[in-house]
């Protein structure tokens, strides 16, 4: 089966409704202590008031940098001697380009200055693509949608440190005030390129309005303040949004009631050329009659998805939930976890038993395991989840290891499985997966559990390298390997060298599961960035194509649909078998230092954006974050049958 997007335009100018999240504007600056750095502690607290563009088509030739006249109004609340920019690395403005659908990476020179207190509004000049994610984008519509970290600079420029941006710049108003075109207005001409209308009595019109560029090519052009007048009558039109914010390349508005013989059409666009900011007139008359199309034309909408079903009749849909130790450590607990996802109509539970130096669960493997003094709380929960018809399937952290567990495997079984950074470091977090000894145990306890247990499924994450590791033996074994010195690895050397290690873990952990408890499905949590995860050893799509894996569950925690979407493409294109996608969603969001859950109506966007692709499933990351109006969502508008797993 080979899913496929089912869009169809619910117009905005024919009564679309606006989804009415507020997103946090007001954050405060804490670093990450990026790059070894100590995280930046000194201050500072902004709010953003606004975002514009003082242009709807802006030059560009898809080489070096070009003009952008981008403005940000704040506030400062708490001063502190810094500023916020995006000009190194992977902090930057994230745009999405509508003419080939993908993400890229835009840096701009403005600087939000935070040492003086009241309004202030920060100006850009020039702005430029990143080749390192993703290249240039081609000329056409594209939207700014967020950023991607902010850089602390220091007052005399040095930067300090990194800090995660506010979630402002993903509220609807933003991105769609943020929504321009990219054209090379080296020479230019701006004309109106189509019209429609059902000439009825109050019904609708729109208009495309095109720039013809230096190369050529008609590019639409949208967010331009154009008006449309007949007699008294006037009509301001807006951009018409698709769903998931995507302009469709109209300007829409309504007739007056008495229809007119005649409508004209007036406005300015504002461009941004290669001399200046230039304003160019727009005109136009349109008599009754004039591209006429029946209201269907208009009346288009989203089409439902169709849901799979067993003989049954039940649907067929994976409705899983990621759920952290900390849910499960009490009899109380537990039965509020069941009893919540079987509301929510939930129906596969992965529970995590293995963390850092955590197990909630008995091996003799283990010792640890015994810290839950008498009470087994893998056990307890398979039998309540399971009386509620409920799947369990614990969840693995297979190298998320700290160091009282290393220290605590060293001393058992006598290999060192620290990871050493390229300065003689060692790492905070991780497990050394070129360790043979390391692999053997963690497969070893990962299928005893299946075979201990009556568990549906085992849930492989961090199921890679976190990494890269200099230790002595390291650097001994990939010179054997490859016959050169680590220090002069490239990256597919790493990639491979990483990938028999990790792949070696999900095999013998497949084998060994289905040996003890045939009916078991093993699934993976893994990097929505197929590039990122595969430079840390991940193969999801050839872990399956062996039979590896039953299900693939990429980490697709971002809070613009349209970056799921096309993560989720890339999954659908590499997988032989969409049925084993399972997409991973979060129901949190964050917004500088704030770890928030997200407002219900962005939850039900990005299930139903997966539903409508043709994916058999979701997994909610995570269940410390399910508030009760994303329950309820559930309850009542996303989930109002029951289902069972799609993989059975």
């Amino acid at each position: 089966m080979r899913a496929s997007l089912v869009w169809m335009a619910v117009w905005l100018c024919l009564g679309g409704t606006l989804m009415a999240t507020e997103l946090p504007g007001v954050f405060h600056v804490r670093g990450r202590g990026a790059d070894g750095k100590r995280p930046y502690q000194g201050g500072g607290v902004v709010e953003f008031l606004d975002a514009s563009l003082d242009a709807q088509v802006v030059h560009y030739d898809e080489a070096g940098r070009f003009p952008f006249p981008l403005r940000l109004e704040y506030r400062v609340i708490e001063p502190a001697p810094v500023a916020l920019a995006s000009r190194l690395g992977t902090e930057h403005w994230r745009v999405y380009s509508f003419a080939d659908q993908r993400m890229c990476a835009l840096y701009s020179d403005e600087r939000i200055e935070l040492s003086r207190r009241g309004r202030h509004v920060a100006e850009a000049s020039r702005a430029w693509f990143s080749p390192s994610y993703g290249g240039p984008p081609p000329a056409g519509l594209v939207s700014i949608r967020g950023h991607h970290y902010f850089l602390i600079d220091g007052p005399d420029g040095p930067w300090l440190d990194v800090t995660e941006p506010p979630l402002f710049f993903d509220r609807r108003q933003v991105v769609r005030k943020l929504t321009f075109t990219l054209a090379d207005l080296t020479r230019f001409r701006v004309a109106i390129a189509g019209f429609q209308s059902t000439w009825e009595s109050g019904g609708p019109f729109r208009v495309r309005l095109a720039v013809r560029d230096g190369q050529d090519e008609d590019l639409p052009v949208v967010n331009v303040p154009l008006v449309a007048t007949a007699g008294r009558w006037r009509c301001e039109l807006g951009t018409e949004w698709a769903p998931l914010d995507e302009p469709t390349g109209w300007m829409c508005g309504r007739l007056a009631d008495d229809v007119p013989d005649e409508i004209h059409l007036s406005g300015s666009v504002r461009l941004q050329t290669p001399d200046g900011l230039r304003s160019h007139p727009v005109r136009a008359s349109f008599r009754r009659g004039e591209g006429l199309v029946p209201a269907e034309s208009f009346r288009r909408s989203d089409v439902p998805p169709r849901f799979a079903r067993n003989d049954q009749g039940m649907i067929r849909e994976t409705r899983a939930i990621w759920v952290s130790p900390m849910d499960i450590t009490t009899a109380e607990a537990i039965e509020t976890l069941v009893a919540r996802c079987r509301q929510g109509r939930l129906n596969v539970i992965l529970a995590n038993i293995l963390v850092r130096n955590t197990f909630m669960a008995q091996s003799d493997l283990w010792p640890t395991s015994k810290a839950n003094h008498g009470f087994d709380p893998l056990a307890h929960l398979i039998a309540r989840a399971h009386a509620a018809s409920l799947e369990v399937h614990p969840w693995f952290c297979v190298t998320y290891r700290d160091q009282a567990f290393r220290q605590w495997f060293a001393e058992a079984h006598g290999v060192a499985i620290d990871m050493i950074d390229r300065r003689g470091r060692t790492l905070r977090f991780g497990a050394d997966i070129h360790r043979p000894e390391y692999r053997d145990f963690v497969v070893r306890i990962m299928v005893g559990v299946a075979r201990d247990y009556p568990v549906d499924g085992i849930h492989l994450d961090y199921i890679r390298s976190m990494g890269q590791c200099f230790c002595k033996r390291c650097r001994e074994e990939f010179a054997r390997r490859f016959g050169k010195p680590l220090e002069e690895a490239g990256p597919e050397q790493w990639s491979q060298w990483h990938r028999e290690a990790v792949g070696e873990i999900v095999r013998r952990t497949a084998e060994g599961v289905r040996r003890v408890r045939p009916r078991a499905k093993l699934s993976a949590a893994v990097f929505a960035n197929m590039a990122g995860g595969a430079a840390q050893g991940q193969d999801p799509a050839g872990w399956a194509r062996r039979g590896w894996l039953d299900i693939v569950i990429p980490m697709d925690y971002q809070i613009q649909a349209l970056y799921v979407r096309q993560r989720e493409r890339e999954f659908l294109e590499a997988l032989d078998d969409d049925d084993k996608l399972v997409s991973g969603l979060s129901l949190y969001m964050r917004s500088g230092t704030q770890v928030l859950s997200r407002p219900p109506e962005l939850v039900r966007e990005q299930i139903q954006l997966v539903r409508r692709m043709g994916i058999r499933g979701y997994c909610l990351f995570a269940y410390r974050h399910l508030s009760d109006a994303q329950l309820e969502a559930l309850h009542a508008e996303l989930n109002t049958e029951l289902a069972v797993p799609h993989f059975r």
